[in-house]
């Protein structure tokens, strides 16, 4: 019986020592699982991190460029012709400041696709880190630990070799479609394509309701219209940093300047008002279409002037389109005038010169005092205008302007 009862308290035991044993070893699994997902937890939380970094800094590098075109807008100027190149300081600078705004770093430089610049594309990497196991250290990393080199800090302030955060995102700004709108022309019975449109600049999105831009745009509601976008991909079209109006113009069949046919573009060694002067010839013979031209190049225009002529269905350049086109290339995107002869001979950027004191590229105006034709002064007592429906853009005998501006 004394036996039985020592081999009973003996198997107890040993059935006891084993719970423990197994008890512990779960127990050392638990933490060690915990301590595995707590590093999984870590890892991704910092991928979020870095994620909302990337996304804020793709949005944040394209919010100057909205602001420009929403200000070009509320200006009477049509915003189709912002472009990067107008933006005050770089796209890293702006990347930059919104990646530190949400706890993450630039990771090189902030990408710009588009004729534009529309579309940024940012790499982002969190502040903070996850600090390394020794056992996971290459030879270098150790080094680099045991020299203090390299190292990061970790969510606790702990020290040591670790991995970030990274992410990339991409991000476009959407324009709305702008045109004037030609609610008041004063008509000259002189040339019956002549008219000067009144400064009302209408907005919309695609599909959406009609904003009045100018002259009576609220900020808020025109703002609205300019959707910066996160996006799947970049664009295709390259960004040059500078405006592009010598290839096919949009939204319809190519139509190619002398430029790109001749293969010589305007030499920034001219002087500005000599560049207008080239500019506007690239596109010489090219239709007159009233309400026609964009910063770009022609464009289909509008209905309809004083004499009832259409542009609707004719790509080309009306008067002051073109020299709004050739200002603003020759400027490399930096004046953008307005698409109405009324509003430049008033834009105040272009310095008002005698008519007995012209230099090539200067503005030429005719009319008075409501100017209703523009044309660009090319020496030799000669211009170049889009003069009517019907003619094509050319070199014609100098007239008797009324008024002249010279900008750059």
């Amino acid at each position: 019986m004394l036996q039985r009862l020592r081999s009973g308290r003996r198997r107890n035991g040993d059935t006891g020592a084993a719970t423990s044993t197994v008890i512990v070893g779960m127990a050392l699994l638990l933490v060690a699982g915990l301590l595995l997902f707590s590093r999984v937890a870590h890892a991704n939380d910092l991928r979020t991190k870095a994620q909302t970094g990337a996304d804020a800094a793709a949005l944040g590098t394209l919010t100057p460029l909205r602001d420009q075109a929403v200000a070009m807008a509320l200006q009477g100027i049509d915003p189709g012709g912002a472009g990067y190149w107008m933006v005050t300081g770089s796209a890293n600078d702006h990347a930059k400041a919104y990646a530190n705004k949400n706890d993450s770093q630039l990771v090189g430089d902030a990408h710009l696709t588009g004729m534009l610049g529309n579309t940024a594309r940012v790499k982002t990497r969190t502040n903070d880190c996850q600090l390394k196991r020794k056992e996971e250290l290459t030879d270098k990393e150790k080094d680099d630990l045991k020299n203090r080199r390299n190292l990061c800090t970790d969510t606790g302030g702990k020290q040591g070799i670790g991995r970030f955060g990274t992410a990339t995102a991409t991000a476009k700004l959407y324009y709305p479609t702008c045109y004037y709108r030609p609610d008041d022309l004063l008509e000259n019975p002189a040339d019956p394509a002549g008219g000067v449109m009144s400064g009302k600049l209408m907005c919309r999105e695609s599909g959406g309701n009609e904003v009045e831009a100018f002259p009576n745009g609220n900020r808020d509601a025109v703002e609205r219209l300019f959707r910066v976008r996160l996006v799947d991909r970049e664009d295709p079209i390259q960004y040059t940093g500078l405006p592009d109006g010598l290839g096919p113009a949009g939204g319809g069949p190519a139509t190619v300047s002398e430029c790109i046919k001749t293969g010589k573009k305007p030499d920034d060694s001219l002087t500005f008002g000599e560049r207008v002067v080239a500019w506007a010839l690239c596109w010489r013979g090219t239709p007159y279409s009233w309400g026609g031209g964009t910063y770009s190049g022609p464009s289909y225009g509008i209905c309809c002037s004083p004499g009832g002529y259409s542009g609707t269905k004719t790509l080309g350049f009306d008067c002051s389109g073109l020299t709004l086109y050739a200002v603003y290339q020759a400027s490399h995107g930096k004046i953008a005038l307005g698409h109405y002869t009324g509003s430049q001979v008033d834009d105040r950027r272009g310095t008002v010169v005698q008519t007995n004191a012209l230099k090539p590229g200067d503005l030429l105006f005719f009319g008075s005092p409501t100017p209703h034709h523009v044309a660009i002064y090319y020496g030799d007592n000669q211009m170049v205008e889009a003069p009517q429906t019907g003619d094509v853009v050319k070199i014609s005998p100098l007239r008797s302007p009324s008024a002249a501006r010279r900008f750059g």
